[in-house]
C-alpha cells in the first residue's frame, strides 16, 4: 500500500506540475497580447487619403534619410543626392495609406522605452502632401508574433497598434532607398559587346538573329538561350548593392582590370570598367561607369555575368 501511494502521489506532482507550466505558457502569450486590441480596428487616414510627396526618417545614431517626389520620380535629398527606387517608395506609401490601428496598448510615458517609441529609442517618421506635414510618428518594435508595429504620434503619448511590420519597411539605411537601375535598355536594342582583359579581346556580335561569339578573332560556340540571359542582364543592369567604405581604396588604388563596351541599335556606345575580385574581395565585382563617379557592386555569380564569362555562355 505504502508503494502504491508513493506511486499516486509521484503522479499528483507530475499532473501539478504540468498544469503549472500550461499555466505560465497562457500567461505568457496572453500578456503579450493587450486587452486593448479587441475594440476593433480603424484607418490610419480616414476618408480621402493624402498624397504624398515628401518623407523623413531620422534612426536617431543610425542616421536619417530624406525623400522628395519630383517631376513625377523619387530622390533622395539627403544625406546625399540620388535618385530613389520609385518601386521601394511606392510600395511604401502603399503600405502606409492601408494601416490598420488596432487601439490603444498604453498612454503612459514611462512604457515609451519599452516599446521602443520615445523619441530616443523610435524611428521618427513624418510624411507631407503639398508641403504641408500630414504624418508624425514615432515606430517602435514589433509584437512578439509579429502581426503589429508599436507607434506613437510626435504629440501624443498614446502608445498605438499598427497592424503588420509597416516599421521595417522605413528603418532602412540610405543606401537601401537607392536606384540600383545602372542600364535600362530592350536586350533586343544591343547589337554588340566587346569585352577588353589585358591581351585578351572578346567580342559577342548579333548577326541577323544569332549571337556569334569571338576570343582575339577565333570564333567560339555558344548556346543562344544562355548568351541571351547574359545580354540580358546587361541591358537591364542593376547592382547588388553600392559599394562601402572598404571598396573605395581598392578601385582608388588600382586600375580596372576589364573594360565592357555595348553598341545600341541608334549607334551609341556604352561602356562600364570592372575591378575583378582577388583572392581577398570576397568575390566582389566593383563597376563603374567609365563617364560615372558612382561605384557599384556586385557578389560573383552575376559579376562573371556581366563580363560575359565564356563558361557562362558556351554550349553545356
Amino acid at each position: 500500500m505504502i508503494q502504491g501511494g508513493k506511486i499516486m502521489k509521484n503522479k499528483t506532482t507530475l499532473i501539478l506540475g504540468a498544469v503549472f507550466i500550461i499555466l505560465v505558457v497562457i500567461f505568457l502569450i496572453t500578456s503579450y497580447k493587450p486587452p486593448e486590441v479587441s475594440r476593433g480596428a480603424t484607418s490610419l487616414f480616414e476618408g480621402v487619403k493624402p498624397v504624398i510627396d515628401k518623407i523623413e526618417i531620422n534612426r536617431g545614431t543610425r542616421g536619417s534619410v530624406v525623400l522628395e517626389k519630383k517631376n513625377s520620380l523619387w530622390y533622395i535629398t539627403s544625406p546625399f543626392e540620388y535618385k530613389a527606387s520609385d518601386v521601394s517608395v511606392e510600395q511604401t506609401i502603399t503600405g502606409l495609406l492601408n494601416i490598420q490601428v488596432d487601439g490603444v496598448i498604453s498612454n503612459r510615458k514611462e512604457a515609451q522605452d519599452k516599446f521602443n517609441v520615445s523619441d530616443s529609442t523610435g524611428v521618427a517618421f513624418k510624411v507631407y502632401s503639398a508641403g504641408k506635414p500630414v504624418l508624425d510618428v514615432i515606430l517602435g518594435k514589433y509584437t512578439v508574433d509579429l502581426t503589429h508595429t508599436y507607434a506613437r504620434m510626435a504629440n501624443s503619448n498614446d502608445i498605438s497598434l499598427w497592424r503588420g511590420l509597416f516599421g521595417r519597411q522605413v528603418d532602412k539605411e540610405a543606401d537601401d532607398w537607392r536606384d540600383k537601375t545602372i542600364y535600362s535598355f530592350n536586350p533586343d536594342d544591343i547589337l554588340n559587346i566587346k569585352i577588353t582583359k589585358g591581351s585578351t579581346v572578346r567580342e559577342a556580335a548579333l548577326v541577323d538573329t544569332t549571337w556569334v561569339y569571338k576570343e582575339n578573332g577565333q570564333e567560339k560556340p555558344v548556346d543562344q538561350s544562355r548568351i541571351k540571359q547574359a545580354i540580358q542582364l546587361i541591358a537591364t543592369m542593376n547592382c547588388d548593392t553600392f559599394a562601402e567604405e572598404e571598396d573605395i581604396p581598392r578601385a582608388a588604388d588600382n586600375k580596372p582590370d576589364t573594360q565592357v563596351t555595348f553598341t545600341v541599335r541608334n549607334g551609341d556606345n556604352h561602356t562600364y570598367i570592372v575591378w575583378t575580385p582577388g583572392e581577398k574581395d570576397n568575390g566582389r565585382y566593383l563597376v563603374r561607369k567609365e563617364d560615372g563617379d558612382v561605384l557599384f557592386r556586385f557578389y560573383r555569380y552575376r559579376g562573371n555575368r556581366i563580363i560575359l564569362n565564356y563558361e557562362d555562355i558556351k554550349p553545356i
